[in-house]
Order: C-alpha cells, then sequence, then structure tokens
C-alpha cells in the first residue's frame, strides 16, 4: 500500500527544493559577515554606554550567533532594534529590523520575518541607503523561495538585489546572489542555460577571491543544476568539490544538504547501497542540527532506497516518518501563510487610512490647482502661437527646399533626354549612313553579277573591298544590338569565370582574314592559364572591337600584339598596333558621344559606336579601359579586369 507513491520519476521537483531549501538561509549570511570575534564584540558591550555603537555592537553580535546560538542572535537583535528606535537612529533600526527578520525566517516564523524585513526595506528606501535595501531584498528574496514557496516574486528580489551589488562593484555579494538566482532556477526547473551561466560567474567570482565557503556554495548550484538536467556523474563531481570546500570551512549544514543530492544522484543510478549509506549520514546530521527538513528528505530517500532493494518493512517505516514530517511542515507552512494574510490585510487597512488622510488634504490643494491651471493656461497660448509661427516658417523652407529639389530634378531629367536625344540621332545616323551605304554598294555589285555584267577578273578586284564592307556592316550590327539590350530595362550582367586566352582568340580567328589581306601579324601572347571575372557576351565584344579597331587603323605588313599582367586584384590586358597612331587631342576625345570617326588606312568607315560600348562594357564589369597613343606610332588600349 505504500510502494506507489514510488513509482514516478525520482527525481521530482520537491526533492530538488527540499534538498537546498535551508543552505541558503543558514549559509549565505557569509556575504555580510563581520572580521570582529564574539569576544572583541562582548568585551565591547560591557561598557553600558546606551548609544548608537552599542546598537551597531549588538546587530554585530546578532550576525556572529546567527547560525551558533539563534536565540543569543535573535535576543541582541531585539536589544538593538529597541534601542535605535529610542535614540531614533535610523540606520541601526534598519539594520536590527533586518537581523530580527531574518532571525525570525530561521525559526519558521515567515510571517513574522516579512512584516520586520519589509518595514526595514521601508526606512531603508527612506533613507536612500542601498545597500540596507540590497540586505533586506534578500532576505525577503529567501522567505518566498524556502518559506513561501513563492518564486516569481523571490526571483524579483533576488535580482533587485544583485543590480544592487553590481552597481556597487560588490564581488563577494554578487557571487554569493549568483549562487541564490541560480538556486531559485533550478527551483523552478526554468532558465537551466541561464542558470549554467550564473553559476559559472559565482565561482570565478569565489576563485578570484580564494574564498572556500562562497567556492562550496556555487559547486552546489551546480549539482543542484545537474540533477535537475539528469546528469548525475556530473552532479555528484561538483557536490563533492562542495562538500571538500565546506569541509575546510567546517560548514556542517552544507555538508549535510550536499550529501542529500549525492543520495539522490545515486538513487537514480540505481546504486541503492551507496544512496543509503548518504541518507543514513543525513538522518543523522538532522537530528544533530534539529533539524525536520533534514529528516524529512532522509527519510523520503531511505524509504525508496529500500522500496527498490525490496526491503518493505524498512521503507515502510520510513514512509511512515517522511509522511509525518511532511504533515507537520505543512501545517507550519499554513499556518505562517494565514499570519502573513492578515499582516497584508492591515497594510491594507493602514493605506486607507492614508488615503482617507490624502482625501482631506485635497481641498487645500484645489485652490493651488486652479491658480496653477489658470497659468498653464496662459503658458500655453503662448506656446501655441510660438508653435503656429515656427510651424508656418518651417512650411514655407519645407517649399522652398522642394522647389529646389523638383528643379533639379527637372533639369536632371533634361540632361538626361538630352544624351538619350543625342544617342538617337548618333543610332539614325548608322543605321541611315554607315548601314545603307555598304549594303546599296553590296546591292549595286551582286546586281551586276546576276545580271553577267561583270566579270570574274573584275569580280576579284572587288571582292576584297566587298568583304571589308560585309565585316563592317556585321560588326555595326553586333554593335548596335549589344547596345540596344544594355539600354533595355530588366536586362543584367551574367558574370562568370572565363579563361581570357579563348575568349580573345575567338575575335582572333574571326578577323584573320581580314587581317591577312592587309598583311597584318596578330599576336596572342594572353597567358592561357589567366581567368576573369565577367560577362562572357561582353568580354568577347569589348576585345572583338578593340582588335577590329586596330587592324582599321594598321597599314599594310603592320603587327598587333595581345599580352596580359597582373594589377593586384586586376589583369591588365593590352591590345597594341603599329598603326598610325593619335594625337592627345585626339586620345581625350576617344571617349566622346559626338566625336568624329577617322577612317582607317585603307579608307575603312566606322561609327564611333564600337569604343563607346568598350568604355560602357568594361565599366559595367567594375573594370577600366584606358590608351596611350603616339601620332604616327601606333596606339596601345589598356582593359583593366577583375581576376576571377
Amino acid at each position: 500500500m505504500f510502494k506507489q507513491p514510488y513509482q514516478y520519476a525520482y527525481l521530482h521537483l520537491n526533492m530538488v527544493k527540499s534538498a537546498f531549501i535551508w543552505i541558503l538561509f543558514l549559509t549565505r549570511l557569509y556575504a555580510d559577515a563581520q572580521t570582529n570575534s564574539a569576544d572583541t564584540l562582548e568585551f565591547v558591550l560591557k561598557s553600558n554606554r546606551q548609544d548608537t555603537n552599542r546598537v551597531n555592537t549588538l546587530n554585530q553580535l546578532s550576525i556572529v550567533y546567527l547560525t551558533n546560538n539563534p536565540s543569543r542572535a535573535l535576543a541582541y537583535a531585539n536589544e538593538a532594534l529597541r534601542l535605535a528606535q529610542s535614540l531614533q537612529f535610523t540606520p541601526g533600526e534598519i539594520t536590527a529590523l533586518n537581523r530580527v527578520g531574518e532571525n525570525e525566517f530561521r525559526q519558521s516564523n515567515y510571517a513574522k520575518a516579512v512584516d520586520y524585513t519589509t518595514r526595514s526595506l521601508r526606512l531603508a528606501e527612506n533613507f536612500k541607503d542601498s545597500l540596507s535595501m540590497a540586505k533586506a531584498y534578500r532576505i525577503l528574496g529567501i522567505i518566498y523561495t524556502y518559506g513561501l514557496k513563492q518564486y516569481d516574486v523571490a526571483l524579483q528580489y533576488q535580482l533587485s538585489a544583485l543590480s544592487i551589488f553590481r552597481h556597487r562593484n560588490d564581488k563577494r555579494n554578487m557571487a554569493a546572489f549568483y549562487g541564490n538566482i541560480t538556486w531559485v532556477y533550478a527551483s523552478m526547473n526554468k532558465n537551466l542555460a541561464e542558470a549554467h551561466h550564473l553559476a559559472r560567474l559565482g565561482l570565478e567570482l569565489a576563485k578570484s577571491l580564494d574564498d572556500k565557503q562562497l567556492m562550496s556554495y556555487t559547486y552546489n548550484s551546480q549539482g543542484l543544476i545537474y540533477l535537475q538536467e539528469g546528469k548525475f556523474d556530473s552532479a555528484i563531481w561538483h557536490i563533492d568539490r562542495s562538500i571538500e570546500m565546506a569541509t575546510l570551512v567546517k560548514d556542517r549544514t552544507v555538508i549535510a544538504y550536499n550529501k542529500t543530492i549525492k543520495g539522490n544522484a545515486y538513487l537514480q543510478q540505481k546504486n541503492y547501497p551507496l544512496a543509503i549509506e548518504m541518507f543514513q549520514e543525513v538522518a543523522k546530521e538532522g537530528r544533530d542540527l534539529k533539524m525536520d527538513e533534514l529528516l524529512k528528505d532522509a527519510s523520503e530517500g531511505l524509504a525508496k532506497s529500500y522500496e527498490a532493494q525490496g526491503n518493505y518493512p524498512l521503507a515502510y517505516q520510513n514512509y511512515l516518518l517522511t509522511t509525518r514530517l511532511k504533515d507537520s511542515l505543512v501545517n507550519w507552512a499554513t499556518t505562517q501563510k494565514i499570519l502573513l494574510t492578515k499582516l497584508e490585510f492591515e497594510e491594507e487597512k493602514r493605506e486607507a487610512k492614508i488615503a482617507e488622510l490624502e482625501k482631506n488634504n485635497q481641498y487645500a490643494r484645489s485652490e493651488k490647482l486652479v491658480y496653477s491651471i489658470l497659468f498653464g493656461v496662459t503658458l500655453l497660448s503662448m506656446v501655441i502661437v510660438i508653435v503656429l509661427v515656427s510651424r508656418n516658417n518651417y512650411q514655407r523652407k519645407n517649399t522652398n527646399k522642394l522647389l529646389t529639389e523638383k528643379n533639379l530634378e527637372i533639369e536632371l531629367q533634361n540632361n538626361k533626354l538630352k544624351d538619350v536625344n543625342s544617342i538617337k540621332d548618333k543610332f539614325f545616323s548608322i543605321i541611315g549612313h554607315d548601314l545603307r551605304s555598304p549594303l546599296v554598294s553590296l546591292k549595286g555589285l551582286l546586281g551586276l553579277v546576276n545580271r553577267n555584267e561583270i566579270s570574274d577578273q573584275e569580280f576579284k578586284h572587288f571582292a576584297p573591298k566587298l568583304h571589308q564592307h560585309v565585316i563592317g556592316v556585321s560588326e555595326t550590327l553586333e554593335n548596335l544590338l549589344q547596345w540596344s539590350r544594355s539600354q533595355m530595362e530588366g536586362w543584367s550582367l551574367n558574370p562568370t569565370s572565363l579563361l581570357l586566352y579563348q575568349v580573345i582568340n575567338k575575335g582572333v580567328k574571326l578577323f584573320h582574314e581580314t587581317a591577312a589581306e592587309k598583311k597584318i601579324t596578330i599576336e596572342n601572347f594572353i597567358e592561357q592559364t589567366d581567368t576573369v571575372y565577367a560577362d562572357e557576351n561582353q568580354t568577347e565584344l569589348i576585345f572583338r572591337n578593340l582588335i577590329h579597331n586596330a587592324i582599321k587603323f594598321t597599314a599594310e605588313d603592320g603587327n598587333i600584339q595581345l599580352t596580359s599582367k597582373q594589377c593586384g586584384e586586376f589583369l591588365e590586358v593590352s591590345v597594341m598596333d603599329s598603326g598610325i597612331g593619335m594625337s592627345s587631342e585626339q586620345v581625350s576625345l576617344l571617349f566622346e558621344k559626338n566625336t568624329n570617326t577617322t577612317r582607317g588606312t585603307q579608307g575603312e568607315k566606322g561609327t564611333g559606336l564600337g569604343l563607346l560600348l568598350c568604355k560602357e562594357m568594361v565599366e559595367n564589369n567594375g573594370g577600366k579601359i584606358s590608351v596611350t597613343s603616339e601620332k604616327g606610332k601606333g596606339s596601345t588600349f589598356h582593359v583593366l579586369l577583375k581576376k576571377a
């Protein structure tokens, strides 16, 4: 009949809560501990002077006796409170209220603890004493965590205290509160990742201070988190480190609760003999320390361990003890909550009285309010007038600014329209003259051939000229096509990695016969491994135009060379010819839209569109184009393209 309660997961949240319920309020006093010994303080107290120094000494003695003589600690705290109130010594009263509150909490008088600590907090707020406020937040956080189990409220108090100690850069208290907040998260089984982070921060601070007590608390916190996560080996390792540190500072309470956690870990690992050994040691410590929470945890762990081993008589015996202790603790907690509710009700009545007094003062303030309203209306009227004037000025300036921007926009559009008209005129000029003339010549010659009015010898005489016309027309059409595409909406580049030698070699092959007719040699010295990142169609068009241009302006028996070299993140390609060259004035106008073209060495016509397209497409691909030339000594076009 007692087996059913233990068939659920062993790591129940209540077990974890119980495992550290009393650790915090029995040990976190370390952050407030003074270096004065009890004997020295007792000697100072014998002076019998009823002054503020006596209040401070009584408060310090209350801290010293907090763990080893609770009744004496409470007596000193109450005496300090009475004396501070009679002397109207507010700082001493704040500390004494905190001391009484913590002592009442240690005796499980949660309602009294909340009452005294809240009074301390209010005085500290009025006195603007942030350190005392932080201490009050700490005690309230402990009460709501381990006494009243209201974890959300507890977390807010702990975070408020931590914020104050961070602002003061108080590393010892920061380390202690990292542990407090970690325990709240572990209790709620939430934000375990944040709990790990805070525990690590606390351990780093404790080690930097070489503080064994704080190190024992932090290792204990980490053990609790790992127990919640089901990582039992990690939990045991951290608990063992906590026991080592607690042993060095002779903290029996921390050692006892560490053994409770360790026993639970062994229980989850089904190592029942070690679990029983741990829980038996905890039970002994609980009886020595007169702590029912420890006894309850120990008996509950023993009941589960004995049941798992099949020792049902001992399991039943410990189960009954656990039930009795739980009932006792629950009844006590219920009583404290009832008292706390009563305190809250009395607080509400006190606040209602304050509200009534405030209402009585309302009439006295109403007259002052009327004058304030009249003054406010007058002031507001003046402000409205000023705002309206300022707004009018602002709107006028804004309108002028908009007009200026619109005029600038219209001017830009006009310039753009002029450019478009210029390009359009150029376009129709090319179609009307440069394309139509060679096509008319070709049409006439083919008509003569068709009517047998020309001999083969005469046809052969005109063939080279005709071939040049056809190539010129083809190049002009290709350039017009590419230019038209670049002007279309939605058109975009398609850059890719290109082997430059192959791209340029296509142009060399295309104009091989044209060059041969003029006995011009074309030498491609481009490295076969050179690669660039550019649009393939546009790259081919760039070098096709440059090669054709070089042939056109190079006389018979001339030479054209194509070379490349590395220029940082760019590759520089040079197209060098031994042609007629250009003057500096011609070079400066070479890439202008309205520049008149020059005929080639054999009278070849040009449109001027090829070089404009070269410049546009090189820049489209993130490169640059330039030219060096000297009249009668040839020209070299330099093209920079990004390396792949």
